[in-house]
């Protein structure tokens, strides 16, 4: 999952452009829940099978499964090898399962740093105290200045965080509440890095679409933001108070204040450069009349990588969950073929940590129906799925598809809610007019190195598998229009 779409964490990188509207007509959004003639379990989902999948995707062999790695690579493989073995057609290029495409991504060069020069000297650890961003106005840099706090970064009429001090020339501290467009206000008032308070211990997608001018940013825990403001007297939290204050009443002091404490920050970036990427695109085709309209069902098969000193981020719920579930969806699915009417796309996404890049060259580059975006009656999105709540949860996209989800839920005894929009594939078709929803756990563990297989168990993988094969059975037997 792009961690920053769901975080509550105050730190965010650049948003992709919204697409616009499909000018050719797609499949109708309307998808009414219906009962099933068997239970849930009875189709024969087997969360054990799954659950073996998983283990080989997330090993730490597969080193993160980074976009266009060797690690992400031999996963692909393994999943196209599953799909052979169950006896889907390849929908990739050439014959083959692979939908194969160049994207651009950005990799860390080494480590970032943060540490307090002078008399009270004190260097911080990274993934323990800080994090680096990468996207839009943060990039590649080092910084060796003194503090800015600018509160939340607004920078408006009455809303300015940046009255009260002179940003050029320093490092700003972000404090929070923090505004759309944070970064740009930074840069263009000549700050030098960001530091925003927020989680430290995640590892967050890296965004290769970034401004010709960057700065180096760093997310800092409370308590680290906390030491470099003591020289002040402050503390966040009082920081933010005045804020809030300020927001509700323009009469009030100024936000904005200087720390001359000289802090070096460094995020060592590579240059933006292209990789090939490839998306595990299988088929289950259908016979009869309208085996040209098909569901998909998919998840993403990348994680964030290894750091330069070789930790390896395991990315076992987010997302070797996915494609685990997909796979014995997908096995599932085939045993009941001669049911079908409406064939069964399966797919494996690369590139959705770097901003949904897979789902995006799916659209754009599968022509041929069954596959083919106008072809689709509905899209049913895998991620986070293998821990750690104890609700299952559809996001809200499509309404019909999210009551499918509950009333199959309710039939399986599998507690349920409706959530809103989710960032992960499902959006861009949802953009372009296909039924499309999210799937995932009530709570997730993601982007950091506790997200390993021991995490993810075989009973969340077990009963969300239940649920999401008796949709998608329904949905591929023609239930709906």
């Amino acid at each position: 999952m792009r961690y920053l779409a769901f975080a509550l964490a105050l730190v965010s990188c650049a948003s992709l452009p919204a697409m616009p509207a499909p000018s050719t007509p797609v499949a109708s959004a309307t998808v009414a829940a219906s009962a099933s003639p068997e239970s849930a379990a009875a189709l024969g989902f087997d969360g054990e099978r799954a659950h073996q999948h998983l283990a080989y995707l997330a090993d730490p062999a597969r080193g993160g499964r980074f976009t266009g790695s060797p690690g992400f690579e031999e996963a692909a493989q393994y999943v196209a090898e599953r799909f052979k073995e169950i006896g889907l057609e390849p929908l990739g290029d050439n014959g083959t399962y692979f939908q194969r495409f160049p994207v651009q991504i950005v990799d860390l060069a080494g480590t970032p740093t943060l540490s307090r020069t002078g008399a009270d000297a004190k260097t911080w650890t990274h993934r323990v105290d800080f994090t680096e961003s990468i996207g839009g106005r943060a990039g590649n840099g080092s910084a060796d200045a003194k503090l800015a706090v600018v509160g939340g970064g607004a920078a408006t009429g009455g809303q300015d965080d940046f009255a009260g001090v002179d940003v050029k020339g320093r490092i700003a501290l972000v404090t929070g509440p923090t505004v759309t467009g944070y970064q740009e206000n930074i840069v263009q008032r000549g700050g030098l890095g960001i530091l925003v308070v927020g989680e430290p211990t995640i590892k967050y997608s890296y965004i290769a679409q970034q401004f010709a001018q960057t700065i180096p940013m760093l997310v800092v825990s409370e308590t680290t933001a906390n030491e470099l403001l003591a020289p002040s007297g402050k503390t966040v939290t009082q920081v933010r108070d005045a804020v809030r204050a300020r927001r509700s009443n323009t009469s009030t002091l100024d936000v904005g204040f200087a720390v001359d404490t000289n802090i070096q920050m460094s995020v060592p970036v590579t240059p933006v450069h292209q990789v090939m990427a490839s998306n595990v695109v299988g088929l289950l085709r259908a016979s009869g009349t309208d085996a040209a309209r098909a569901v998909l069902i998919g998840g993403h098969l990348d994680g964030v990588g290894t750091d330069p000193n070789g930790t390896v981020f395991a990315a076992a719920n987010d997302n070797a969950s996915g494609p685990s579930i997909t796979i014995e969806v997908a096995r599932v699915l085939a045993a009941h073929r001669s049911e079908l009417k409406r064939s069964v796309i399966f797919v494996a996404f690369a590139g959705e940590e770097e901003g949904f890049l897979g789902s995006e060259s799916y659209i754009a580059r599968m022509s041929s129906s069954p596959g083919r975006v106008e072809s689709l009656v509905a899209m049913i999105n895998l991620d986070v799925i293998g821990c750690c709540g104890e609700i299952l949860e559809a996001t809200n996209e499509s309404r019909a598809l999210q009551d499918r989800f509950r009333a199959a839920a309710s039939r399986a005894g599998v507690p349920f809610n409706g959530v809103g929009g989710g960032g992960s594939d499902q959006q861009p078709f949802s953009r372009r007019g296909v039924p499309a929803i999210l799937v995932l756990w009530s709570d997730y563990i993601l982007h950091t190195t506790k997200d390993t297989v021991e995490k993810v168990d075989l009973r969340h993988l077990q009963r969300a598998g239940d649920v999401v094969s008796a949709v998608a059975l329904d949905l591929a037997r023609g239930e709906g229009p």
